[in-house]
This record gives structure tokens, sequence and C-alpha cells, in this order.
């Protein structure tokens, strides 16, 4: 190692039983299989309100692309409406029939009342009455939702109920992490609950432009819950992103903090009581097992870890020892308990040095309050996207070399690399490039090394090696305790060399940065809850597309949140019925899907 400077160690007993985790209480039947019951109730009919297959993927087509004016036009037009011969003859009959087909999980709103501190003169001359400010907050029950995922015969095979540990020996001295249910926590967890029953965690990502919430959970393995077109991923709420006119600027930002923990708080309800209590849910192999939804990983950027965890954005929102981020030595970590009784007592009027030592934000009480078994300060998962590639790779590393070697310089090396299968080659140099993608930074990282080598001081080619190193160890998407240390030992290197960096030009002052200060943490929150990449911001971003921007596409602009979810509540309907048909019928589905030349935006199957 290139520096006296060890991994943070955070072991836990050894297990050796799954503690009852898992347990069954008989069978029972899935949705899918509740809507094979009503089929049959019905006489068979295996397309639902529809005629006949035609009628069906024309039903498809519609709610998929053509908004309402549009479908009624459609539907009126001779060659249809005297040809086709539809069972539905115009918007209204389509969207019943849309809306008779099972459902999914309820949209619920709720009006926000919010008082500020600007008096209304236009309503009140004296002053005495206070500006206010009505949003809406729309949400889904999440404990449905999870119980919709544990339930959907879709990830039968993708789905455990129990934790598991791996190891690349006969010895067992060199632990497997990859899945969540392989990684430190749920066994942390299935000991502290003492609960025999299945233990399920849940992962939330939101997202500032929008603000749609989304929800996973980790008993759908990674390869399945990543990618979009499984919709292991669900939408349980649009938070209202408020202008807050009524509140002075300089109170603005902290009144916003407020709204968001409150709506958090609605949102979060179910979870508190289900996480105490268990819930019986019929799983996606027909058992029925007590389910502990308990909220273990928020998948968020800087700005966002800030704003759950209450913390000042110059803070570290997992450790409190904001002077020393640029430092590569373990800091402890925040603590929830001492976290909220500092709050409490600032809201209270006492005066706490730790309050603002620990860059506490006055938001009490905070939405994870009593989230049971939660620890907000851990959940924050490693981002790969934002964080490594985009972050510390481009924004800081990049920027460095380029200042050190000159732009034409780096510019003139990019060019001058020979084509090589599997390598982009970037004719035109970096510098003129204006939007970069995750794959760009990727493909950067390949070759930068090299790049940047020739003819560069020793100890910055250490310092640049120790990053790309430490950047393809946390892709890795299987680890072992051998290559989470060699993921550290490379942090360690960068860290002894990157002084190099001020000596040179490049970096001016300290390296107290909060992207590269995060990678401190990678070791601790992968062995606690997986591989990084089943984490990775651009699945939720990539969902961002289908749930805010395009639904908003189809709406006409006014009330916009009202017309989104019941449109995805259509999307829904229909993509679960698909799902059930391939699944209920194959027969069926394989005769149509030569003709099936469009994908559909299911957000639960």
């Amino acid at each position: 190692m290139d520096q006296d400077v060890l991994p943070p160690t955070h072991t836990l007993p050894p297990l050796t039983s799954n503690v009852g985790a898992g347990a069954t209480y008989g069978t029972g039947k899935t949705s899918f299989e509740i809507i094979r019951d009503e089929e049959i109730l019905k006489g068979g009919m295996v397309l639902g309100p529809f005629r006949d297959d035609d009628e069906w993927q024309l039903a498809k087509w519609l709610i998929k692309y053509v908004g309402h004016t549009a479908t009624n036009e459609f539907l009126k037009l001779p060659i249809i409406s005297d040809r086709a011969n539809l069972s539905y003859s115009g918007k209204k009959d389509f969207f019943e029939k849309i809306d008779s087909l099972p459902g999914g999980i309820q949209w619920h709103c709720k009006h926000l009342d919010t008082k500020g501190d600007l008096p209304d003169l236009d309503k009140d001359p004296t002053g005495a009455t206070m500006r206010r400010e009505q949003n809406k907050l729309w949400w889904r029950d999440p404990v449905e939702c999870v119980a919709e995922l544990m339930g959907n015969p879709a990830f039968r095979d993708a789905m455990r109920y129990v934790p598991q540990k791996s190891y690349a020996d006969k010895d067992k001295k060199i632990e497997v992490v990859n899945e969540m249910w392989s990684a430190n926590w749920w066994w942390e967890i299935q000991v502290r609950s003492h609960q025999r029953h299945k233990t399920m965690l849940s992962n939330f990502r939101g997202d500032n432009s929008a603000w749609p919430v989304y929800l996973t959970i980790g008993n759908i393995g990674k390869e399945t819950r990543r990618q979009v077109s499984s919709h292991a991923t669900v939408l349980i709420g649009y938070l209202p992103i408020p202008k807050f006119d009524c509140f002075d600027k300089n109170t603005r930002s902290l009144a916003k903090y407020r709204l968001f923990h409150q709506c958090m708080e609605v949102i979060m309800q179910s979870v508190i009581e289900a996480g105490k209590t268990g819930r019986p849910m019929v799983c996606a192999d027909s058992m029925v097992r007590n389910v502990w939804p308990i909220f273990s990983a928020y998948v968020a950027d800087y700005p966002e870890q800030c704003l759950v965890s209450c913390c000042k954005e110059n803070h570290c929102p997992i450790t409190v020892s904001p002077k020393e981020r640029g430092d590569h030595t373990e800091h402890p970590l925040r603590d929830v308990r001492e976290t909220l009784y500092l709050m409490q007592r600032q809201q209270a009027g006492q005066k706490d040095t730790e309050f603002d030592d620990h860059g506490i934000c006055a938001v009490y009480p905070p939405f994870w309050a009593n989230l049971p078994h939660s620890d907000i300060f851990q959940s924050f998962t490693p981002d790969l996207l934002h964080q490594l590639h985009k972050g510390v790779f481009k924004d800081h590393l990049v920027s460095w070399c380029t200042e050190i070697l000159k732009k034409v310089e780096i510019d003139n090396r990019f060019r001058a690399m020979p084509d090589h299968h599997g390598v982009r080659h970037f004719k035109n140099g970096i510098s003129a490039v204006s939007q970069w993608t995750g794959a760009e930074h990727k493909e950067m990282e390949k070759v930068f090394l090299g790049l940047v080598a020739a003819g560069a001081d020793p100890q910055m080619v250490k310092a640049v090696r120790g990053l790309i190193d430490f950047s393809y160890f946390s892709s890795l998407q299987s680890h072992t305790s051998v290559t989470l240390l060699a993921m550290w030992e490379a942090l360690n290197t960068f860290h002894a060399n990157k002084e190099i960096f001020i000596t040179l030009g490049g970096r001016k002052n300290d390296f107290n940065i909060p992207k590269i200060h995060s990678l401190n943490h990678y070791e601790l929150l992968i062995r606690l809850f997986g591989t990084a990449d089943g984490f990775n911001t651009e699945s939720p971003e990539r969902l961002h597309i289908d749930y805010a921007k395009n639904v908003y596409r189809a709406s006409n602009r006014k009330d916009y949140i009202d017309q989104m979810t019941m449109w995805l509540q259509r999307q829904e309907a229909v993509a679960r019925f698909t799902a059930y048909l391939e699944r209920a019928h194959p027969t069926v589905s394989e005769s149509r899907k030569s003709r099936l030349f469009f994908d559909f935006l299911p957000i639960i199957q």
C-alpha cells in the first residue's frame, strides 16, 4: 500500500443460519391468478372487454401513442367507424374499456397549504396576514407497490427471500459480495429485528426536475432490477415543486427542505406501520410470507443526499467532519439518535455547538425519524455516474491534467490515438465536446492513463493510475474481500500522490471536494448493500424520461399532474394485462408477436 491507511472495518458477527428468514404460511393467489379466476367466471373472455386480438392491438397502440382528442378523431374516421367494426365507437367507450382492465395501485392526492413569512398586502394592507401557497402531493402507497412487486410472477426466478453468504475459497475466508442479499445489511437487520420472517428492503430515487420518486425492492436481482424494460422499479409519487414566493429569499430554501420532508413523511406512513408489524403478502412463487418493508437505500446525487439527510451542502451527509473531507482518513459516521436529539433541542430554542458543527438544517421532524430499523446516514449508495465517472474523473481529474498539460496537448494526444477495436477514437479531441454521457466518460477512462503518462511527472502518473484503478474496481459486478482491499489501496495511491496536482498548478488549493470525499464511503456501502452497479443512477434517469417528460407531453399542460397520473394508470393497466396474457395464454401471445412492433411503458406488471 502507498501509505498506512487501512480500510475502515465494519464487521458483523458471523451467522450460520438465516434466522428463520423467508418462512412461509401456506399458499395464495398472485395477481395474475386472480385475473385468471375472473376470466373463467366471465366465461373465458381471454381478451377481457375486447372482442378479438386485432381490437386489443389497436387499443394498445392508441393508449401508447395517441392523445385524448386525437383518439376521438381517429375513432370517428369513416375508415375506422364504418369498416373496422370496433366495439368502441368513441373516446368515452374506449376509455371505459381500458379502465375496466385489472388496474394497479391507485393514486392519492393531498393538498398542502403553506404559510409564508412575507405579508400579503393585497389581502391585508396592515401586514398582519401572511402570504400562502397551495401545492399538491400525488402519491401511491409504497407498501401496496411492494406487494405488487413481491407477487409479480415475472420476477419469480429473480427473487430471493433470505440472506445468503458466498465465498471464493473452500476455507470461507474470501467473501463474495454482489447482490443485496449477499451483503451485510440483510444479515444485520435479520439479527437485529429477531423476526423469523422474510425481510425486504426498499430503494428510493428522486429527481429534482419533475421530482418523481421511485421504489424498487432488493429481493429482485440487480440484473433484473436495473433494466428499465423489466419494470422492477415503480413510480410512487410526484412531489410538488414550490415557487414559495410567500417566503423571503433567505428562508425560502429551508422552507423547501421542510416541504420535501413533509411530503415524504406522508408517502412513508404505511412503511412505518408495516415495518413494525409486518404484512402478509403473496409472493411470486404463490407462497404467503410475512413481509417487513424496511427502508434501506436512497439513490441520489450529492445535493439531494444533503436534502434528505437534513445536512448543509458544505458538509458530508454521512460523516461529521467537514473541514477534513479532503483527507483520506476515517471519520465518525453521523448518528441518527444524536441528530434527532440536536434537532429537537434546536426547535425548542436550545443552542448546541454540535448542531452547527455538524451542519444540520433546522428541519424537524425529518421523514426518516420514525422509520424502523433504518439509518438514513448509511443509506446513500455509491453513484458511479455522477460521483465517479462524471464528477471525480471528468470534472476534476481531467480538468487538473488538462490545466497541467494544456488543452491543445490533450486534444492532440486524443487525436493521435490509433484506431483499435473496443476503444473509442476521439478524433477531434475532447475540448470541443459540449455534452458528455456516462458511456463517453468510461471510454475516456480506458485510454486516459496512457495519454497523460508520456513525459508526465511520475507522481502525477501514480495519482491518475490510482483513480482510474479505483473506478474500475468500484464498477465490478461482483466483489470479494480481496478486490475491496485492492479498491481501497487504489484510493490510497491517489491520496498519497495527489499533492502533485497543486505543485504543478492543476489544482489551486486543497482537495476538500464532496465527490472525492464520497469515495471513502464506497467500501462500507458495497459491503452493506452489494455492488455499486445495482444502484447506478443511469436507470432512474431513463425512467425520468418515461414517467416525467413523455407523460407531461401527453397532457394538455393544464393541471398536468392530474392528467399524468391518469395516463400512467391506464398505461399500467394495459401493460399489466399484456404481461398476464403472455404468461397465462402463451399461444395467444405468440400468435401476435410478429405484429407487435412497439414497446409499452408499464410501471407495474
